[in-house]
């Protein structure tokens, strides 16, 4: 009884809503987020053993997403009504029919126990020196970066044959053309006026990326925020949670904040 009381005072569930809120908001001013009730660690040193890892897996997805999703809607748009163009708007309909957790269970059936090809769970970097150690490293990290980036590529891709396919039959294009630029800088003219568009869609991409993260690392086993966020709602680690609800939304807001500041990069007149 006498814990279940000094719980209760620490936490501050014996006082009003409002007030606990305020208490929490004075302390966050502080850079105070608690400690988790799992371990007594500080809650910022929990999220920050998990942070790096969840960082590089969505910056891999925005790089395989657009690296992808970019030059497959280019080359649609470049040969409109063919085969190859609807077999592919085919196949990205079906990638982003197919949710998530069923493509990470497929890929690690297929990819990992029965070609062995990659690991299954994980992401670490082991090995004596750093080249082996960052193969390592790649290595664990394609399964889930694929499987968080599928959905999102299938809507850049679409996006991009529409954005592309309205550019190419500008005048100024076939201007480009008609004077001798050769098809690989008359494209690179395309996408340096197609840039707006898709700094527009990373706004959409970055919280789908930060809720899909949470389902990816936990069935490949990641050590990221995701799976630490799992963690906390099970156990009612209320801290943790609250630290992680709070990065979560800081992350969206810095999204857009993000696009907002290439806006200016990409085209100087907005």
């Amino acid at each position: 009884q006498i814990e279940q009381q000094h719980l209760r005072s620490e936490l501050g569930v014996d006082k009003s809503p409002l007030a606990r809120y305020l208490s929490w908001g004075l302390l966050l001013l502080r850079g105070d987020l608690g400690r988790s009730l799992r371990d007594g660690r500080p809650v910022a040193a929990v999220i920050g053993d998990a942070l790096p890892w969840s960082l590089l897996l969505n910056l891999a997805s925005i790089v395989v997403i657009y690296g992808l999703a970019v030059p497959f809607g280019l080359l649609g748009a470049s040969s409109p009504g063919r085969a190859a163009d609807r077999i592919g708007g085919w196949a990205l309909l079906l990638l982003y029919a197919v949710p998530p957790f069923a493509a990470a269970l497929l890929m690690q059936q297929w990819v990992s126990v029965r070609l062995g090809w990659l690991p299954l769970l994980g992401l670490s970097a082991e090995g004596a020196s750093l080249p082996v150690r960052a193969l390592d490293l790649l290595r664990h990290l394609v399964l889930p970066t694929l499987c968080l980036a599928l959905s999102g590529w299938a809507i850049v891709a679409r996006y991009s044959r529409a954005v592309f396919r309205s550019i190419l039959g500008r005048e100024f294009l076939a201007v480009a053309r008609a004077k001798g630029l050769p098809r690989f800088r008359a494209y690179l003219h395309v996408a340096a006026n197609a840039a707006v568009p898709f700094v527009t869609l990373l706004a959409a991409i970055v919280p789908g990326l930060v809720g899909g993260s949470i389902l990816v690392e936990q069935i490949f086993a990641v050590p990221g925020v995701g799976r630490l966020y799992l963690a906390a709602i099970e156990g009612r680690d209320y801290p943790v949670v609250m630290g992680l609800t709070l990065l979560s939304a800081t992350f969206v807001v810095a999204g857009h904040l993000l696009v907002d500041l290439l806006y200016l990069v990409v085209d100087p007149r907005i």
